[in-house]
């Protein structure tokens, strides 16, 4: 695990085990984690039964007795989604509560049967069917709205995952199948990304994606950012990769450069393949989580790598964005909840030193306010004077980490600097 300099640290927060759930229920089918505030569990011995699980008082669960082939816990509010196939035929019951009015927001019975559902917004349910994707509003009467049909390369796919862009512009669906003859381990993943506004899908293959927004310098709107995770093997040969791209660029202004990186997998995990990828949007990097416990942590602005290491010993099959502390949730099979963050002391030295690539420890420092590029950042400060740089030397003190540049000296430099050129 983690040594005590490691960039990223890793706790266990609760097992699940310890709150009565036994391990045949430690599952993808059985589990759900919608955001950081709950988890839900679906037990069908020795009773029917939903348990929710509140991660600001993990050792009070709520167990209530519910039939339902899905359950999830709305990712801000009191509110449970339920999924239940009506006996005999192919259709699901969906029913939306509020737990803390013991009320019935909402119901609906779905034509076809929902094989993957998720909330993709506070708001919004998104309903995965074989051959279409719908979005359900909480609010009002509404009924589900189709958005798209599924992609033939997601045609006998295991949807794994469904989400949004912030603007809700762009949808990605993600489904893994079964690896080819040659490597019947490496599962294959496969996605579909469409844009709402363009009305059109685009198929890929990843095991997971995330998106993102990003500030590029010169645009004053944000850049709407995916990043995707590939595993795949041609003629013998396994390539892993990260991709970073920037969605809808605007035109006529400054753009993202799209960015690659590789995934370097140990020989002994060969074949692993990524589950799950969260993005901190505090401290803008990417996580990619495999199978067998691996996480990768990447800058999203660079796709440069920088850390890996193996975070569980049990395979993790569910993850969840942490985005109060910029880290995430993972649940691994014996039941433990483990919880990433950045270590905040140690990151940007880590970067330096280890990594020996003081511009990204610089903007680390810079974007999360974190301490250890006092010198490197007071040393850029002085260069950029040196080369009469002022404008950038300016932003560099506005910008600069925890105040260290925001001092009356550097006011007096600039204003010497003014007096001289008068």
């Amino acid at each position: 695990m983690a040594a005590a300099n490691a960039p990223i640290s890793m706790k266990e927060t609760l097992t699940l085990p310890t709150l009565g759930i036994t391990p045949q229920f430690i599952t993808f089918t059985h589990v759900t984690m919608e955001s950081d505030k709950y988890i839900c569990v679906r037990e069908t011995s020795p009773q029917n039964s939903v348990v929710i699980i509140d991660m600001s008082m993990p050792n009070q669960p709520l167990r209530r007795p519910i039939t339902a082939d899905s359950a999830l816990m709305n990712p801000n509010s009191r509110i449970l989604a339920l999924k239940a196939q009506l006996p005999g035929t192919t259709q699901d019951h969906l029913q939306i509560f509020n737990i803390e009015l013991k009320a019935k927001m909402k119901s609906y019975q779905m034509p076809e049967q929902v094989v993957f559902w998720k909330w993709i917004t506070p708001k919004m349910l998104g309903l995965v069917t074989q051959t279409s994707v719908y979005h359900w509003s909480i609010e009002g009467e509404s009924e589900p709205v189709k958005m798209f049909d599924r992609t033939a390369n997601l045609a006998n796919n295991q949807i794994i995952n469904y989400r949004c862009d912030p603007t809700e512009k762009w949808l990605v669906l993600i489904g893994i199948a079964p690896g080819s003859a040659e490597r019947p381990q490496l599962v294959k993943g496969n996605m579909q990304l469409f844009s709402v506004d363009q009305q059109r899908s685009q198929a890929l293959e990843a095991h997971a994606a995330s998106f993102a927004t990003f500030k590029v310098p010169g645009n004053e709107n944000p850049s709407v950012l995916i990043s995707f995770a590939t595993k795949s093997v041609n003629a013998g040969q396994i390539t892993s990769k990260l991709h970073v791209i920037e969605l809808g660029a605007q035109p006529g202004r400054p753009s993202f450069t799209k960015k690659q990186a590789d995934l370097f997998f140990p020989p002994d995990f060969a074949d692993d393949f990524p589950v799950a990828m969260q993005i901190s949007h505090k401290y803008s990097l990417i996580y990619v989580i495999t199978k067998l416990g691996l996480l990768f942590v990447y800058d999203l602005e660079t796709a440069t790598a920088v850390y890996r290491n193996r975070i569980s010993p049990d395979p993790i099959f569910l993850t969840a964005e942490a985005s109060s502390v910029g880290g995430f949730y993972a649940i691994n099979r014996r039941g433990q909840v483990l919880l990433a963050t950045v270590n905040e002391a140690t990151i940007v030295p880590f970067v330096s030193g280890q990594l020996n690539n003081l511009e990204l420890a610089v903007n680390l420092a810079k974007r999360g306010n974190l301490p250890g590029a006092e010198n490197l950042v007071v040393q850029r400060f002085q260069e950029l004077f040196a080369q009469t740089k002022y404008k950038e030397a300016a932003e560099l003190a506005a910008e600069s980490p925890q105040g260290i540049l925001r001092t009356p000296d550097t006011v007096a430099k600039f204003q010497a600097c003014i007096l001289c050129s008068c």
